[in-house]
């Protein structure tokens, strides 16, 4: 297995009271292979998944809008289109929303191999939309507290058991 170390830089984040993130790898066959699904990959294409932070405390409002996350993930030699998948947990009026969002990387393939290579920079700038103006695909009422509500996505957002 070879060593992928990088910084996910998260900048124009809202108030929030949690935030998941994961990258997620997308094998092609060489540095000239095109994007993957034209660059915009279904959820359901994910399948080589790393999580790198998981840090919620959904007690506490966060207003830190600029957040940098290190990581060092092993993996598979290869070249890999990537993509950060963050979830920020924000409050709406009357609920908790998760905000889950997808940022490809589509412009080059990252070389991953067992020589040295230099850490990458994943550059993500969040979108700018109030809590009202998300899509809303439905509501959980956990009745057993949040610990259903992080087993639900967990299986459904991302794509562990």
């Amino acid at each position: 297995m070879a060593k992928v170390n990088g910084t996910i830089r998260l900048s124009g984040l809202p108030p929030h009271r949690g935030l998941i993130l994961n990258v997620c790898f997308y094998k092609v066959s060489g540095f000239e292979a095109p994007p993957p699904y034209g660059g915009d990959p279904p959820a359901t294409a994910a399948v080589d998944i790393h999580k790198v932070s998981e840090d919620v405390h959904l007690e506490t409002e966060s207003r830190q809008t600029d957040i940098e996350k290190l990581f060092a993930l092993e993996h598979e030699p290869g070249y890999f289109y990537v993509e950060v998948r963050p979830i920020l947990f924000r409050e709406g009026k009357e609920s908790m929303l998760a905000q889950a969002e997808q940022f490809f990387f589509g412009r080059r393939p990252l070389r991953v191999s067992d020589e040295s290579q230099e850490p990458v920079t994943l550059p993500v700038a969040w979108p700018q939309m109030d809590v009202a103006d998300l899509h809303h695909y439905g509501t959980l009422k956990p009745q057993s507290g949040w610990r259903a509500l992080w087993r639900f996505l967990k299986r459904g957002i991302l794509g562990t058991r």
